[in-house]
């Protein structure tokens, strides 16, 4: 499976996931709903990718920080993107390699600590 339909599968499933856990959420936003939702993923993986190219955590840590601070504008709060973040590290275990595969995790974990830290 190469690069792209790796991830293509990746957004698909969690796109799946979340609608199956919250069907309300398709009631009120339809298929308009489900595409912001594999574009809102497909930014999670862009920055994961980032990350891991400069081995560095704390821009994951920082572009969560970030989207925590969009979202709460917008009335949300950090449980709709931990809900996120804890979908996606059993996901990307099935499409990538083990290396990339621990460095996106560490990256998302320390994410959801952050909005933890910022909830308390």
């Amino acid at each position: 499976m190469n690069q792209q339909s790796g991830k293509d599968a990746i957004l698909d499933k969690i796109v799946e996931e979340i609608f199956n856990a919250y069907p309300s959420l398709y009631e009120r936003y339809g298929e308009n709903g489900k595409k912001r939702t594999r574009e809102d993923n497909q930014h999670h993986l862009d920055y994961l990718q980032t990350a891991y190219d400069a081995d560095d955590s704390k821009l994951f840590v920082g572009y969560t920080m970030w989207l925590y601070e969009l979202l709460s504008a917008r009335g949300m709060n950090e449980r709709i993107i931990i809900d996120n973040y804890e979908r996606l590290i059993p996901l990307l275990e099935e499409y990538m390699d083990q290396g990339k595969y621990l460095f996106f995790k560490v990256c998302l974990e320390e994410g959801i600590e952050a909005l933890l830290a910022e909830k308390n």
